[in-house]
């Protein structure tokens, strides 16, 4: 039986002569220096004195293709949607900025990128981002440490080794060292470029710690004599809880291609400060050597840990006392956020359409209105699940007569129409690309093309709208467009992203900061205006009376008519209102919701809970006369609609909230029964703020009333549209 090895990490606690003794007679196999945390100029005079310590292999541990932080301080503390600067680290010079290093900013972070700091750390959105310069919104805040590892919601082409590991290389080569941890393996490519840079035989241990590495996990096995599972850096990809089954099934793999596989992070830090490891450290433990691990590393605990030689003692004993235990793992589930913690996508499975495809020149491409690019945008990243293709004629009458597509509850056709001049250019099968007005490039490539036309546009228009009245707006809009409608499911291309608004979030980014929060009751908020004190009871009662972790607020920021708020005015007058604490001590995340208005009353009012239950909310606000036009429907009958239909969230109806002056309070005025109350409205603020007038604080807070009169100021294109 081959002993299982144990791989213990040097550092400052563990650096000494009699502590690399003991801890070599305790049972270490290998000495690890992790070269993230290892000056260059200090390396060879560390083997050096270790060679002299002991007779077991000193290993090196490559930097690796990994975005670090560095700064100027020990750590800087950020605040929940607190705004952070990244810049290049040559350029490093405010002890305010965070220094990045691993390549050049303006290539590594886009517009509306999520980034973890450290495995367990900081979760920051990018809001703006230049060749010089990044913004970030802070949405998890916390301490970011120096030297932290960052990851980034997008692949991301960096060098396989730093410049430091390539020094390391060049010394490990004149002092003969023959065993090396390869971080960040991303495929076996890797492996032989490492190897083909010795000119005699060594033995490359290679990290798994990414999604990348997963997937080409057979490739890395093929070419190494080890890997090692970091599931500290693992983590950043991987939910937590599927931590122990993306280690069982790399374990798995290993050991089916005759491949060692050890594992690190995290096996006992209890012993960073205590002298005993907890006894979930030491199941852990257990349990990893049953899945089949044939080694260990400490890290912290014998680098920088109080107990470094005790970690080791403890460390052989459990060894000592394990038998090895076998079970399959599919790696299908290792990416699934956890089905307990944030409610599943309507359907089941979240709609993912992108596409790495080169375009075809010589394919049709088709100039788009910006509804239709809302909407294959937001088919693509599953905002609409399960729909996945815009509708063709048959998947209309099922939705409008039967509430159901593809045996699921749906209620609002999601439509291309076009007319007979397009339907004479565009092929009638087969794929063409969409591009928007005034772009260079495709966005979208249309997929499985079929085109049909309307028999009877009136009547589709009345099982829609209940009216084919051309007063109504989504009515005179619907006979207006062409009387073909185009069908087909789009894919977005290269990873497309919306810059017109920073906060831009995608459905599997909200699911994984809900998840990475521990947000499990979040109340989705559909809002088409800003914030007034209404608006923010009702926030602020839902999430008190529902016990709900969090409100996840979603403007609309497609089409406008003039004279209303800004989408931008409205993000940045919730921004304020969020950074003043006004929901404290509750969870909130700010995103858009980029579509536009059927004008479809109750139908659409559906459509906006379960696309918010696609972003991972699981109670959804409804108020009276929610997504109403005119007199064309009942002001409840937004809310009446859900009754009839199991959406798999908690709909909570509202009624109209106003201010009671003589009481100084807000109250709901179910049947407009008080006196002496004033209404509240954007409407009655938009009149404030036209007329010159002050906002009254019973309005909105001062805040927002602060923000709304220095913009108007600066320029009024800004607040209104």
């Amino acid at each position: 039986m081959i002993k299982t090895k144990i791989i213990a990490t040097v550092g400052p606690s563990s650096m000494h002569k009699n502590i690399i003794h003991k801890m070599d007679q305790a049972g270490v196999d290998m000495f690890r220096i992790n070269m993230s945390h290892t000056d260059i100029n200090d390396f060879q005079s560390i083997v050096e004195q270790l060679q002299r310590w002991t007779q077991k292999p000193i290993c090196p541990d490559t930097e690796g293709a990994q975005i670090r932080s560095t700064l100027l301080c020990d750590a800087l503390n950020v605040n929940n949607h607190e705004v952070v600067t990244f810049v290049n680290s040559a350029s490093h010079i405010n002890p305010k900025e965070i220094g990045i290093t691993g390549g050049f900013i303006g290539r590594l972070f886009s517009c509306g990128d999520l980034i973890k700091i450290d495995f367990n750390g900081v979760l920051i959105q990018i809001i703006e981002s230049n060749n010089e310069k990044v913004i970030g919104q802070v949405i998890t805040g916390g301490v970011i440490g120096n030297n932290k590892g960052i990851s980034v919601d997008q692949d991301l082409i960096l060098a396989s080794f730093t410049e430091k590991d390539n020094q390391m290389i060049e010394l490990s080569k004149d002092m003969g060292l023959d065993i090396f941890y390869l971080s960040f393996c991303s495929n076996g490519d890797d492996v032989k470029e490492m190897r083909n840079r010795f000119d005699y035989d060594i033995q490359i241990i290679s990290k798994v710690e990414s999604k990348k590495g997963l997937y080409n996990l057979e490739s890395i096995c093929k070419e190494s004599d080890a890997v090692l599972i970091d599931r500290g850096d693992l983590s950043r990809d991987v939910p937590l809880e599927k931590i122990p089954f993306a280690q069982k099934y790399i374990l798995d793999e290993a050991k089916s291609r005759n491949t060692h596989a050890y594992v690190a992070t995290n096996l006992m830090e209890n012993m960073i400060n205590n002298s005993k490891p907890t006894r979930a450290e030491v199941n852990d433990i257990r349990a990893t050597l049953n899945d089949g691990a044939d080694g260990l590393v400490l890290a912290a605990e014998t680098a920088i840990g109080k107990y470094p030689v005790e970690c080791v003692r403890i460390m052989s004993r459990i060894i000592n006392e394990v038998e090895n235990h076998q079970s399959d793992i599919n790696i299908d589930t290792l990416f699934n956020l956890p089905s307990d913690r944030v409610v599943a996508p309507h359907g089941g499975n979240l709609i993912q359409q992108f596409s790495d495809e080169l375009i075809i020149n010589d394919a049709y491409t088709l100039i788009v209105d910006k509804r239709i690019i809302m909407d294959a945008v937001q088919i693509a990243n599953g905002t609409y699940s399960p729909i996945s293709c815009f509708m063709d004629m048959a998947n209309i009458y099922s939705v409008l007569t039967e509430n159901q597509i593809g045996g699921e509850m749906w209620t609002l056709p999601i439509i291309f129409q076009i007319d007979e001049k397009m339907v004479k250019k565009i092929p009638h099968n087969g794929k063409i690309y969409l591009k928007p007005q005034g772009e260079k490039e495709p966005f979208c490539v249309l997929n499985n093309l079929n085109i049909e036309k309307f028999k009877n546009k009136s009547e589709v228009a009345k099982l829609w709208f209940e009216t084919n009245d051309l007063n109504h707006p989504g009515v005179d809009d619907f006979m207006k467009s062409g009387d073909y409608i185009l069908s087909g499911q789009p894919f977005l291309l290269n990873k497309y992203r919306n810059n017109e608004l920073p906060y831009n979030l995608t459905p599997k980014q909200t699911r994984e900061v809900f998840d990475h929060n521990g947000w499990h009751n979040i109340i989705g908020f559909h809002t088409r205006n800003i914030c007034h004190r209404g608006h923010e009871y009702i926030q602020l009662k839902a999430l008190e009376e529902y016990n709900a972790d969090a409100i996840f607020i979603t403007p609309v920021t497609g089409k406008k008519k003039k004279g209303d708020f800004t989408s931008k005015i409205i993000m940045a007058t919730y921004n304020e209102l969020i950074r003043s604490g006004a929901y404290d001590p509750f969870g909130v995340l700010l995103n858009s919701f980029n579509t536009h208005s059927r004008y479809s009353g109750p139908r659409e009012a559906v459509f906006t809970a379960l696309c918010r239950k696609n972003y991972g909310c699981s109670h959804f606000i409804v108020g009276r006369d929610h997504t109403g036009v005119g007199n064309y429907y009942n002001s409840d009958a937004s809310q009446k609609i859900f009754s009839k239909f199991d959406t798999g969230m908690t709909i909570i109806c509202v009624d109209e909230i106003v201010y009671d002056s003589n009481k100084n309070s807000y109250i709901i005025n179910s049947d407009n029964k008080f006196e002496n109350i004033q209404k509240l409205s954007a409407s009655i603020i938009r009149d404030c703020l036209k007329s010159n007038k002050s906002i009254p604080n019973y309005l909105t807070r001062p805040v927002v009333a602060n923000i709304l009169k220095i913009k108007l100021r600066e320029n009024p294109k800004s607040v209104f549209v």
